[in-house]
């Protein structure tokens, strides 16, 4: 690698003695396969017991053991880009446990999870940056027409001038779900704020905001303020079209529940949006190009997309996470709140832990899903969070005795497959997207992604071995939906992502932390960390203060959610956060992806037990009957 002087490397922050980046990678362990959940102090987390005894009985309220959720999905409807059941057409059958039976055109679906599906590729967007570039590499990834930024966002445009928040209601810019009426269970509208608050007479952000009415005078102690993942995620056209009238209660928990695309991102404006990335994917899905040159075509759209975006005036430096916490606690006041509960998965918990450090007077409580400490690097820890991963699915596999005797050696097929796919790729004809080349760093990327969705988690084994006999099926299916769809603001991302984490790294760090990957992994990864580098250069925005990247001491209620397979956020990311949050409980889920909100009933039992009264743990009988993976 070719040395370059930058102004990443030309001031080195320390952090509490650390250099920063390497010295700050979050330690990670290896989950025991077959695991049963037993409490220790605040922490629900998993020991060595017991895997194959018989389940306990369900807990009590809706839906049953083994993470099942199908009492929180009663509709299911038509895809409109992801391979998941929601509100909307009628649709088979969800059996606990079995794939439901589609029409031969339809994506085979492994689950109920049409609906938790936008929630879980909200999250899967924290890596989605340049680890975007391996994304792009490995999948030579396009986006449909449907996958651009909605339409809708040409209705709101940039005024400057304005010094104070404001917030206005208007028609929503999605249609909500079945049986959902504007003004009556739902009230969209516009937060303005400044848009570099040190400048309040300048240019502003018109923040799109949806509030869900599901609580009344007796039960809704406070609302329920959703933070999405990213940086860069869409919330309201990822979310909004999916709560119906008849998912409405489990997916509020019966409080008033509050939307918004955070700035920069979804119908928000101005957009970071650069739909330069989508041309270039589309046009690159089935090229087999070199790392090399697949870097420069990406490079080169995100320098169009950086030149586009300044030249309308927009200031990059102003969308960070501290000025996402700014407008948190804006739009809190705005509304009329005194107080809400906080919801933050993946890189929303990173806000949510920046709004308790900067507004704690505005939280009840906080929920961190999947959870992304401030201290933390993304850029630095990433490497290990993937060995991690794909140790626990081998691992997982190993220790299930139908697994085990079905696909034999699945770790070793694994690698040796991404080792002959990178020499010798594959075509295989996506479902929904058409032809795409299957490198075997895209099949890494596949697997790692669908290590997110939980119902996904059962069938990769199988997925694994079908590909190394040459049968696509399961990856065609799902491939385009999980890596070619596409409503990331990469602007957003890159503005957050390189000011907060990469300035407090260099090229050599990034390069000591792939020693913790598998041989076969790490040419890819290191391309990916590296374009990352050369972006977050063109990018050039100035670090965010040190105080940012310190952890954040608080004694606010609060419940920390890790999902066991979770690929990005791993179990030791809630250790690390929890350790400076002196009222906090930890709960760890078995055969659990990435957010674990929505995935099991019992995920909602203790996160509805807990909003009732965050002062006190709440009960976790549930978690010990769930199971691991059925693999298929």
């Amino acid at each position: 690698m070719t040395e370059q002087t930058s102004p990443f490397e030309k001031e080195p922050r320390e952090i509490d003695g650390l250099q920063p980046g390497y010295g700050d990678t979050p330690y990670y362990e290896y989950s025991p396969p077959g695991l049963r959940y037993q409490e220790r102090n605040d922490i629900i987390y998993p020991l060595p017991s017991e895997r194959l005894a018989a389940p306990a009985a369900p807990p009590a309220g809706p839906g049953g053991a083994n993470g099942s959720n199908e009492s929180l999905m009663t509709e299911s409807r038509a895809l409109p880009r992801l391979p998941s059941l929601g509100p909307g057409l009628e649709g088979p059958p969800v059996i606990p446990g079995q794939s439901p039976i589609l029409p031969p055109t339809a994506p085979r679906t492994p689950g109920p999870w049409r609906f938790i599906i936008a929630i879980l590729l909200i999250g899967l967007i924290l890596f989605a940056g340049g680890i975007a570039t391996y994304l792009a590499l490995a999948a030579r990834g396009g986006s449909s027409s449907t996958s651009s930024q909605p339409t809708a966002k040409a209705s709101v445009v940039v005024t400057p001038g304005a010094a104070t928040s404001s917030f206005h209601t208007g028609p929503c810019p999605f249609q909500p779900g079945r049986g959902i009426v504007q003004g009556r269970d739902l009230t969209c509208g516009v937060l303005t704020v400044p848009e570099d608050r040190s400048q309040p007479q300048g240019n502003t952000v018109h923040l799109a905001v949806a509030i869900f009415k599901a609580g009344t005078a007796q039960t809704d102690a406070a609302p329920f303020l959703y933070l999405s993942g990213g940086p860069g995620g869409a919330t309201l056209s990822e979310l909004g079209p999916y709560i119906s009238q008849a998912n409405l209660q489990a997916v509020t928990l019966g409080h008033t529940f509050i939307l918004f695309d955070q700035r920069g991102t979804g119908y928000s404006t101005p957009s970071l949006y650069c739909g330069e990335i989508d041309r270039f994917t589309q046009a690159t899905k089935d090229e087999n190009l070199s790392r090399q040159a697949n870097d420069a075509q990406y490079l080169q759209a995100m320098r169009s997309c950086h030149d586009r975006l300044t030249a309308e005036g927009i200031h990059l430096s102003a969308y960070t996470t501290i000025a996402d916490a700014q407008d948190v606690h804006d739009l809190i006041h705005a509304l009329g709140y005194r107080q809400v509960d906080l919801y933050g998965v993946s890189y929303g918990t990173r806000l949510a832990l920046t709004v308790m450090r900067l507004f704690p007077q505005d939280l009840r409580s906080v929920i961190l899903d999947s959870t992304v400490p401030t201290q933390s690097n993304l850029f630095t820890s990433f490497p290990a969070a993937m060995q991690h991963a794909f140790d626990t699915l081998f691992n997982g596999c190993r220790t299930d005795a139908l697994c085990n005797e079905s696909y034999p050696n699945l770790e070793a097929t694994f690698y040796r497959l991404v080792d002959r796919l990178n020499a010798h790729p594959v075509t295989f004809n996506d479902l929904q997207y058409g032809p795409v080349l299957l490198t075997g760093d895209g099949l890494v990327q596949w697997v790692f992604t669908s290590l997110y969705v939980t119902s996904f988690i059962p069938d990769l084994p199988r997925a694994i071995s079908e590909i190394d006999h040459g049968q696509y099926t399961l990856i065609s299916e799902t491939y385009g939906q999980l890596l070619l769809a596409n409503d990331v603001s990469y602007g957003m991302y890159y503005s957050v992502e390189c000011g907060e984490d990469m300035r407090y790294t260099s090229l050599q760090a990034l390069d000591k932390t792939i020693l913790v990957l598998r041989p076969e992994l790490r040419a890819g990864m290191q391309d990916s960390l590296e374009s990352d580098y050369r972006v977050c250069q063109l990018w050039n925005v100035p670090p965010v203060p040190p105080e940012q990247k310190q952890p954040v001491k608080s004694d606010l209620p609060t419940l920390i959610l890790s999902g066991e397979y979770d690929p990005i956020t791993p179990t030791s990311n809630a250790m690390m956060a929890q350790k400076t949050l002196s009222h906090s409980y930890l709960f760890v889920f078995p055969g659990t992806g990435h957010g674990v909100f929505l995935t099991s009933s019992c995920a909602n039992l203790i996160m509805g037990e807990f909003l009732d009264n965050p002062q006190i743990q709440p009960a976790s009988s549930c978690i010990s009957s769930m199971g691991e993976p059925n693999f298929t």
